[in-house]
């Protein structure tokens, strides 16, 4: 067999390369990247010249050596101007408003102070004409007679008005104002019953020497603290002196009592026990801390 030697390679043909399929397409993509650059720039320019359009306009429109501009200013002055004058009327109307109030108050206050000074005076004027027609008429109490105890230290007295014109229709009045004595004192009535002209009925509450309804407190006694840490005492007391038929809650209510250096005007709380009348205080002490 005989062999073929190959000294020297075929010639390649100058019309195609390996590199053809690589660079063949670059050429028009050179040309689309440089019409979109183009286009932006564009665009970049067009912005420039429009924002500086807007600013020159801009600021033209707010030249005050413009004409246009001077008088929009003068209108936009005018317009504030008016606002202002219509707040400054608006103030002086109402702070008119305001002063014709306080001279209202006033004079309604002084209108006020006058019919009060007038009607004392009228109150003073009766009174001193009821008191002397009383007197003229020489009414005068009888019958004074000493009841019950009502409340600590307190006893109940009447008595009937007398001499008292069956004509005379304001014998509550002179009830009121005529005094009778009473321990050696002049008191005026509490109140006054009307049953008719010689049956005009008085009433008194004396709180002066009446040793008879003085109550007062015995057997003081301390429960000790209310319970532990609640920084509270418990003190009792036996209600001495009760006046016979007397309300004995009415008395344990205002019979005084001072104790560890403090003064109460009642019990707190008040209870009977074992015919007894007892008095109950609860207060703080820091010992029952």
């Amino acid at each position: 067999m005989s062999s073929r030697r190959y000294d020297n390679p075929p010639p390649y043909s100058h019309s195609s390369s390996e590199a053809d399929p690589l660079t063949g397409t670059r050429e028009p993509y050179r040309r689309h990247q440089s019409s979109c650059v183009f286009a932006v720039l564009r665009v970049i320019a067009f912005s420039i010249i429009a924002f500086t359009i807007f600013s020159i306009s801009i600021s033209l429109s707010k030249d005050p050596l413009d004409p246009d501009v001077r008088e929009r200013i003068r209108k936009d002055w005018d317009i504030e101007l008016r606002r202002h004058e219509e707040e400054v009327l608006k103030r002086i109307d109402i702070k008119k408003r305001w002063l014709l109030e306080d001279n209202d108050r006033i004079r309604l206050r002084e209108q006020w102070r006058t019919e009060v000074e007038e009607h004392k005076r009228e109150l003073e004027e009766r009174r001193k004409h009821e008191e002397e027609e009383r007197l003229r008429l020489n009414m005068f109490w009888t019958d004074l007679a000493s009841h019950t105890c009502t409340t600590y230290a307190t006893r109940e007295y009447t008595a009937r008005l007398v001499n008292v014109p069956s004509y005379y229709n304001r014998r509550v009045e002179a009830c009121m104002a005529t005094p009778v004595e009473i321990h050696g004192v002049e008191y005026t009535p509490k109140w006054c019953e009307d049953h008719g002209p010689n049956n005009v009925v008085g009433h008194w509450e004396v709180n002066q020497y009446e040793p008879d309804c003085a109550s007062y407190w015995n057997w003081y006694k301390d429960f000790g603290c209310v319970s532990p840490g609640s920084g509270q005492r418990r003190i009792e007391h036996y209600l001495e002196n009760l006046p016979s038929g007397a309300d004995w809650k009415e008395f344990c209510a205002t019979t005084p009592a001072s104790f560890n250096g403090m003064h109460f005007m009642g019990s707190e709380i008040c209870f009977q026990w074992n015919g007894g009348t007892y008095g109950h205080w609860v207060f703080d002490d820091d010992n029952c801390k």
